[in-house]
């Protein structure tokens, strides 16, 4: 197949960081999630290891390694939770494994050549913090005010962890002054107001981290690389913006400490997220970045929402950033960088910004994986192999379980064709994908249906599955991922002419809406949000109910907090724990969800109902009875979220 020009040209070019020599300027940033785990048994740890060994493989040189948390303040019967449960006992640095573990970890990374580095980090409030004041509006757990003495014990833990650290032989430190951190916590005049020299003026809320670098260089007698990941704008009510981010660098510049800073935007808890929401550009915040790049001669390094390489490209080619950095893009596809390298760019699997690779974890406590990469995580795992024996497979149904079945099945040898009832791909996913706040999920819909040909699967549009047809087919095996269809949630008036589902809405299908809408969520995920937000930017005044004690219980802070801000900036009321009892022609009746009293909405000109699929299995149901080996998936066993029916598609395809 022939190839396109590769993309990356300024981001090929050499650079220095500190000690590390480096060929090109896209790196690995640190990151938790991926598979494995440093201090957990061995199958774990090898699993760590292959993850980061993959990026690797793929051609970059200098990999971040995962997050090590330094052991925080204990009292007896304490119990830390969340994230701060990290650094109870011994934290990571200190566990009798660390050394070991960390030294075998360099070995492998040296053997092939790159670079491996290590973060550390404290989370603030966990419960320890300089002050009393919470730092978003999320998370009000009490905190403890640090004494003047566990202020000094803290610096001093995260010294010991540096040098405990470089003994290993890594070739990076990087200390982590963002997200929620305990340093961030003592750089912001939100979240520091003490009156000792650790807070008050700029100096002195820079002392902790000045102390804790001048400590590192002191004791850490070998050349390593050593770095600060900071925030470019707090983007909070209180906090720093980027005239102190770029005083941070100057300063830390001066103090000639450090040998980069790797920004990024975004926290835990506000509009933006360091895992930002696709209703973002990419790079959003790169222009920002190239501000604070001006300011300084240390290499600067940026990370945010960069998916493909024109992207990256862009951001180093205008100067806006030494080098860029990518984690969900690399999730996505672990052959990024040489697909870009050899051209075949447009082979590259997008991430799509769906952030199931966390959520899935802090939603639901599911295992580590990716909506549109099922084979994330899986670096430890044999892998695919070519079927024993060649079988003759029908694909029903062309969603994401459709397409990715088809697709894995083909890798592994078989005959695939794929019937989709529509004239494209997509299923309701190509209905998601028409809402303003989804573009980005196009891309994997595109990607994939340009999978399909390269793969050998035979793909037949406009052609709707009857009983006769599949059973005549002579097919070994039949899959149906024939997706879900709209719910109806059963409420008294729900068939009136001005009510619709949100397909229709979103597809141009139902009658037009009228000024003021009404939707009613009865869906725990994004489409109540993603919908309103769709209507209420085409002019309407968008009234939006949810059953839930919050909105949208199923979309986790990393992607809600854009949208909340979307649609405030849209105007939409958002009512909470209503339940709607009976539409009628200018109203809807609602009763409270616990307390059950009746209240009414009035002046309402439509009304959209958003109550998610039931399963689409009349097909599979037919002929399963009278076909040995049929399959039902995806949203037509059961709706969830996309990794569900991704692992699925994937998981079945090695079956067969």
């Amino acid at each position: 197949m022939p190839t396109t020009p590769a993309p990356l040209r300024a981001a090929l070019e050499p650079i220095t960081i500190g000690t590390m020599n480096l060929s090109h300027r896209l790196f690995v940033p640190t990151h938790g999630g991926g598979a494995g785990s440093l201090s957990g048994d061995d199958a774990r740890f090898e699993a760590l290891v292959d993850y980061w060994l993959s990026r690797v493989d793929d051609g970059f040189q200098w990999i971040g390694g995962p997050p090590c948390h330094v052991r925080h303040i204990q009292i007896p019967g304490f119990e830390a939770t969340g994230i701060g449960a990290m650094g109870k006992q011994d934290g990571n640095f200190r566990h009798p494994a660390f050394h070991d573990r960390m030294s075998t970890f360099v070995e492998r990374v040296h053997a092939k050549g790159a670079y491996l580095g290590i973060q550390l980090l404290q989370q603030g409030g966990m419960p320890s913090a300089p002050s009393s004041t919470f730092s978003g509006f999320l998370d009000h757990r009490g905190v403890h005010v640090m004494s003047h003495d566990e202020v000094r014990w803290v610096i001093n833990e995260y010294i010991e962890s540096a040098v405990i650290a470089a003994e290993t032989g890594l070739d990076c430190l990087e200390l982590h002054a963002n997200h929620d951190d305990i340093i961030e916590w003592f750089l912001s005049p939100l979240t520091n107001t003490r009156t000792d020299e650790y807070g008050g003026s700029y100096e002195n809320r820079r002392r902790f981290l000045r102390e804790i670098t001048n400590g590192v260089r002191a004791r850490v007698k070998r050349p390593i690389t050593f770095g600060l990941r900071l925030t470019l704008d707090q983007d909070m009510d209180g906090g720093y913006e980027l005239d102190e981010c770029v005083r941070l660098i100057q300063s830390f510049e001066a103090d000639g400490t450090v040998d980069y800073v790797n920004l990024d935007m975004g926290g835990n808890w506000g509009a933006i997220s360091y895992l930002q929401h696709g209703i973002y550009p990419e790079a959003a915040w790169a222009q920002m970045c190239g501000e604070a790049k001006a300011s300084t001669n240390l290499p600067v390094l940026y990370a945010g929402r960069v998916v493909h390489a024109e992207t990256a490209e862009r951001v180093i080619a205008s100067g806006q950033a030494d080098m860029v950095g990518m984690v969900r893009a690399l999730i996505a596809d672990n052959q990024w960088l040489r697909k870009a390298r050899d051209g075949r760019a447009d082979e590259v699997r997008p991430c799509i910004a769906l952030n199931d690779c966390i959520h899935r974890y802090t939603l639901e406590g599911l295992s580590f994986g990716c909506g549109v990469n099922p084979q994330a995580g899986r670096e430890s795992l044999p892998s695919v192999r070519v079927a024993d024996k060649r079988k003759k497979l029908l694909v029903v149904g062309g969603g994401p379980a459709g397409m990715e079945l088809a697709a894995n099945a083909a890798e592994r040898g078989h005959d695939v064709q794929l019937w989709e009832a529509k004239a494209e791909l997509g299923g309701r996913f190509a209905v998601a994908a028409e809402l303003r706040a989804n573009a980005p999920y196009r891309d994997w819909i595109d990607w994939s249906a340009a999978r399909l040909p390269r793969l050998g699967v035979d793909t037949y549009l406009g052609r709707r599955a009857e009983v006769r047809a599949v059973l005549d087919g002579g097919f070994d095996v039949v899959a149906f991922a024939t997706g879900a269809r709209g719910r109806r949630p059963g409420i008294p008036g729900e068939y009136l002419p001005h009510v619709t589902g949100a397909d229709a809405v979103v597809l141009g299908t139902a009658r037009p809406l009228g000024r003021r809408v009404l939707v009613i969520a009865v869906d725990d995920g994004p489409a109540p949000l993603t919908v309103s937000d769709h209507i209420a930017h085409l002019g309407h005044e968008v009234v939006l109910a949810f059953e839930t004690p919050g909105p949208s219980p199923l979309v986790g802070k990393y992607s809600a907090g854009a949208m909340f801000e979307s649609l405030d900036e849209a105007g939409v009321e958002i009512l909470q724990m209503a339940v709607a009892t009976e539409i009628r022609q200018t109203e809807v009746e609602f009763a409270h969800a616990y307390s059950r009293r009746r209240f009414t909405v009035d002046g309402i000109d439509s009304v959209v109902l958003v109550a998610g699929g039931i399963g689409n299995d009349a097909l599979y149901r037919a002929v399963s009875s009278h076909h040995p080996d049929t399959h039902l998936l995806g949203d037509a066993f059961a709706p969830r979220r996309m990794t569900f029916a991704t692992k699925q598609a994937f998981e079945l395809a090695q079956l067969i």
